[in-house]
């Protein structure tokens, strides 16, 4: 009864979005933690199989919000936590460690196949040799993250009616999946575009040259992309796959703080670009997207006179509308796009989906 009551209270806390209008014809889900969904119902399943006991070993790599979910999760039911986390700001490292996390910190990925995701897999896999018993969540690879988003689907479909485009970014590919899943299997002709990093692997893109900025916070900064295969995105749920430059998730974060107040991170900056875009080009339909991330880990750089100074050249990049390209591989440091056309990964490329590196 205490572990349902706690579970119900971080439910209501953290896993309920406010939902944001935009526009006439653009509504946002604005969680302040939205990997606590799946985290939430991995953690719960975990503990209904047996597989997790209190008081037992969790171990994940992560390091972002699901790494924080997890941390919240242990400290109120009891779990040990450790983590395989890549560099971390002073903020988010003080939340884990105060909410009883162990890290374990791989500083970078540099000419590591797969890139810092993978090194830091695979020291994971050493603390699972170490302690089988332990539970590792598989953020990427456990089903119950795409289930955990059937409440957003329906909530919008409550709130907001009959959804004609949803426009989500990928990160381990659970909200995107999930979300279009479920709001499909109501008999919607939904539409669904992907947002994705132009340095990310996801859609078999990493150009070489892009813009210096994407570069520089790509691991630190973004909630999006990855260097590694992910086993819950499914590729043929997306119609359309957007690559957006730092720059403009930037410049749109700076533009909904201005307009509404609102402060999110900038990978709902990246979906801001193409959500807004889109409901502007389609004013007859309605757009709904989703924006994972609170501001309030950015203080200290996108929402910085200090941070954003130096970097004034880079932001004044502009773009209003996508670049539309011919396959993936010709994706660039632009704000591309590319008509996917829910085919598989091995449909569109032509081979399976392969790491950073490989």
């Amino acid at each position: 009864m205490v572990i349902k009551s706690m579970l119900d209270n971080i439910n209501h806390l953290h896993c309920r979005p406010k939902l944001v209008r935009l526009s006439s014809n653009l509504t946002a889900a604005q969680f302040d933690l939205m990997k606590m969904v799946p985290a939430r119902k991995i953690i719960l399943d975990a503990m209904d199989q047996g597989r997790l006991i209190q008081g037992g070993h969790v171990v994940e790599s992560s390091s972002g919000t699901f790494a924080l979910a997890l941390a919240i999760l242990s400290s109120a039911l009891d779990f040990r936590l450790t983590l395989v986390t890549g560099p971390l700001d002073s903020a988010l490292k003080w939340r884990l460690t105060q909410l009883g996390a162990q890290l374990e910190i791989v500083p970078d990925g540099i000419g590591y196949q797969g890139g810092i995701q993978q090194k830091r897999l695979d020291r994971l896999a050493d603390i699972l040799r170490d302690d089988p018993s332990a539970f590792w969540p598989q953020q990427y690879e456990n089903p119950s993250n795409p289930a955990s988003y059937s409440d957003l689907a329906a909530l919008f479909q409550l709130e907001v009616g009959d959804v004609d485009i949803l426009v989500a970014t990928v990160g381990s590919g659970g909200s995107i999946s999930g979300t279009s899943r479920y709001l499909r299997a109501a008999g919607r002709a939904l539409e669904v575009h992907a947002v994705d990093h132009n340095l990310s692997v996801l859609f078999g893109s990493s150009p070489a040259s892009v813009q210096s900025l994407c570069h520089e916070c790509y691991e630190p900064l973004l909630g999006m992309g990855a260097d590694i295969v992910i086993g819950n995105l499914d590729h043929t749920q997306c119609d359309v796959v957007h690559w957006v430059p730092v720059a403009l998730m930037i410049n749109a974060v700076h533009k909904l703080h201005r307009e509404t107040g609102l402060l999110v991170g900038p990978t709902a900056g990246a979906a801001y670009v193409v959500a807004d875009w889109l409901a502007r080009e389609n004013p007859t339909k309605t757009v709904v997207t989703i924006f994972p991330d609170h501001g309030i880990r950015y203080l200290s750089s996108v929402f910085s006179a200090d941070w954003l100074q130096p970097r004034a050249g880079m932001l004044t990049y502009q773009q209003s509308a996508p670049v539309n390209v011919d396959h993936p591989t010709g994706v660039d440091g632009r704000w591309c796009s590319f008509d996917w056309a829910r085919r598989s990964y091995v449909d569109v490329l032509g081979y399976p989906p392969r790491p950073k590196g490989a």
